[in-house]
């Protein structure tokens, strides 16, 4: 490369960093976004895998690196969603990376440019989750993959290592990525192959170890992990007896969070498929295209008959989607750059306002939801309304707080008693159900006490609705109270909860 090209590639590259961050730090999060972000909260205090902290397998690399972070910002949110922005950066440079490998550099920028537009990419970057680390550690290992395939055997050692620390991240990701990593070393020697596996091996046991005497052995984990996925397993995974249900909902979720990720950004894809079925001339399959199907379909199986959780978890194949796009619109437009650049700007434009843009729920409340800015928006002003007119109103000493989103107010609000109730998740068996599974009777002070019902999902389980006190929030919602009076109780049961004098 000459020293014109050098430094062209520097400003551009560059300019992909700016553009990630001028489109991440605006938007980031305030609040823990989900379920599992509490869950890594509470590791980075104290790591107990038997209490979720965080939640099975274990992903003790990532909390040893919140941990570290954590030294400078110290807060759990700010911590989590500044790596989500930073490996959002690399993740951005690797695809230029590796699409300039795998094709040139027209389809390396314009996979860089269609991943940081990607919605749920974006979406991802601003909450405290480790799954654009995830997508990041995917795409320079498959960079690494890909060289070694092509002749680069040295840098097998360096592949390893980073292998061996996205599996402390997120072990899961090892697994998926094991079937591609036979196939690119297929044809290195026996001896480099092996010390490259003996180091690999050290790796992960330098990670493995703690986790296991953290969890107090291996049979202990064993059991913690086992319990954890039965626990989701039983109605997603066609081997434990979910049969084609399972199938259904796997496959639901997986077409509608891959085809969100993927967006306006698949048409190159369908464009040039339609005209190779049209020209009745499909290729052969190539080296080039058998890393990319074992870079696919082993995760998108797994999901497929296994179990298929929440949306960042297609981050493990979706930069391949967005590299073929890429290859597709090259393709297509190679032989006239003026549209072919035009064509990337509009694509780029009309997906990041996706994210930008769109509401949460557009096509009207009880539809399907986007994960968006607005959702963002939402969840923090949800989460902090509460919290703020909690605090100010209800002294912790004479007030409790039932809550479907418990997690997040125990973190939040440690000082008050908190009571659990659990409702089923959208696209589970029991959705919109009450998952208490027993009838209980929770003492309140003599004296009488407040019940905050903090989740407006509880409204359809209240069985002593005319009780309900309201408090006005300052964003308009309201904020339903029990008061309760002397000898008065809080019964809370298969069906429901309410307020009993015995």
């Amino acid at each position: 490369m000459n020293p014109s090209m050098r430094l062209r590639q520097g400003l551009g590259l560059a300019g992909l960093v700016l553009l990630v961050l001028a489109t991440r730090l605006p938007f980031r999060s305030e609040v823990l976004y989900h379920w599992d972000s509490v869950n890594f909260a509470y590791a980075m205090k104290e790591f107990n895998l038997a209490r979720e902290q965080p939640q099975p397998p274990g992903y003790i690399v990532y909390v040893w690196l919140c941990r570290l972070v954590d030294g400078v910002f110290h807060d759990a949110q700010t911590t989590m969603v500044s790596l989500s922005i930073l490996a959002s950066v690399f993740a951005v440079l690797g695809m230029y990376f590796l699409g300039k490998e795998l094709y040139n550099s027209r389809t390396g920028w314009a996979a860089a440019l269609f991943l940081a537009a990607s919605p749920l990419f974006w979406f991802y970057g601003e909450i405290a989750l480790p799954h654009t680390l995830d997508a990041m550690f995917v795409i320079w290992i498959s960079l690494g993959l890909l060289r070694v395939m092509r002749g680069e055997r040295g840098l097998i050692f360096p592949v390893v290592i980073g292998m061996a620390i996205a599996g402390g991240v997120r072990q899961q990701t090892l697994v998926f990525l094991g079937p591609l990593a036979l196939f690119a070393v297929r044809k290195l020697g026996l001896k480099r192959l092996a010390v490259a596996a003996a180091l690999g091996a050290v790796l992960c046991l330098a990670w493995f170890v703690p986790l296991i005497q953290l969890s107090g052995g291996l049979q202990e984990y064993l059991r913690i992990v086992g319990a954890f996925t039965d626990r989701f397993q039983k109605t997603t995974s066609i081997f434990m007896g979910a049969g084609w249900g399972g199938v259904r909902r796997n496959a639901i979720k997986l077409i509608l969070y891959s085809g969100y990720g993927w967006n306006i950004l698949c048409i190159p894809v369908l464009a040039v498929l339609v005209r190779t079925l049209r020209a009745r001339r499909l290729p052969r399959p190539g080296e080039r295209s058998v890393f990319l199907a074992l870079w696919v379909l082993p995760a998108g199986l797994f999901y497929l008959v296994v179990h298929m959780g929440q949306q960042g978890l297609v981050f493990v194949f979706l930069p391949a989607l967005l590299l073929l796009s890429a290859a597709a619109l090259d393709r297509w437009l190679c032989r006239q750059p003026p549209f072919f650049w035009a064509g990337v700007v509009l694509l780029v434009a009309i997906s990041g306002s996706i994210f930008a843009l769109l509401p949460e729920y557009p096509l009207g409340a009880g539809t399907q939801r986007l994960l968006t800015r607005q959702t963002l928006q939402n969840n923090d002003r949800y989460f902090l309304e509460r919290f703020r007119a909690i605090r100010q109103s209800f002294p912790p000493e004479s007030s409790s707080i039932l809550a479907t989103n418990w997690h997040h107010v125990e973190f939040y609000l440690p000082e008050y008693r908190v009571f659990h109730f659990d409702v089923g998740a959208k696209w589970e068996v029991d959705e919109g159900l009450s998952e208490n599974q027993t009838r209980q009777l929770v003492g309140i002070s003599d004296a009488g006490e407040k019940v905050i019902l903090f989740d407006a999902e509880l409204e359809p389980f209240n069985r002593t609705p005319e009780r309900v006190a309201w408090v006005e929030l300052s964003g308009g919602d309201q904020l339903a109270v029990l008061p309760l009076y002397n000898g008065e109780k809080l019964w809370i049961g298969v069906d429901g909860f309410g307020v009993t004098g015995r």
